[in-house]
């Protein structure tokens, strides 16, 4: 098994609001990964987080 992406204290806010506040993930090589939610729910912005946008 070896490590796909390690996300380590990720953090995003608009304004006030925060979004992610020192989230941590691992992602191997071995599992499929999907992002499912409402319209909003913040999918696309979870994604530009992990690019570094």
């Amino acid at each position: 098994m070896a490590v796909l992406m390690q996300i380590k204290q990720a953090c995003k806010s608009y304004g006030e609001q925060v979004l992610l506040d020192g989230a941590d993930a691992t992602i191997s090589d071995d599992v499929k990964v999907g992002f499912i939610g409402r319209n909003g729910a913040g999918k696309s912005t979870l994604l530009r987080v992990l690019l570094g946008e």
